[in-house]
């Protein structure tokens, strides 16, 4: 059997005007439930969010996955928190996440629990992003 390699889907959402309800509204709702579903993840392209924001979010996320791997596991044992990573098989794989990460002040939640001053580079850049 052959196999064939999938490759991450692009959406661009920058020349769109998404209204709910438009054509194209639900052209890119199904094009992103349909990435989501096969791939569980899509590129976005999107170029209204400045440069340096976008720098300085992915610098905060890279020290996040530089923590000590018992900080990281330490995270995992809270309700809704998943750490995956340090996988011998994936080595460029990780992956920090938590289930309430829409609700008010989860940001800053999240920030603590890494930063025990808080961080507030971290929260602002997520939040601005």
């Amino acid at each position: 059997m052959a196999s064939t390699k999938g490759k991450i889907p692009t959406i661009d959402f920058c020349n769109l005007e998404l209204k709910p309800n438009t054509p194209q509204w639900e052209s890119t709702k199904v094009q992103v439930f349909e990435a989501l579903k096969e791939f569980g993840c899509f590129e976005a392209i999107y170029d209204k969010v400045p440069n340096e924001i976008r720098e300085g979010m992915f610098d905060n996320l890279k020290e996040v996955f530089d923590f000590p791997l018992s900080k990281l596991i330490e995270y995992r044992e809270k309700p809704f928190h998943i750490y995956d990573g340090k996988i011998p098989s994936i080595p460029l794989y990780g992956s920090v996440s938590s289930a309430d990460l829409v609700l008010p002040n989860s940001i800053e939640t999240f920030a603590n629990t890494f930063w025990s001053d808080g961080n507030p580079n971290f929260r602002h850049g997520q939040i601005i992003v």
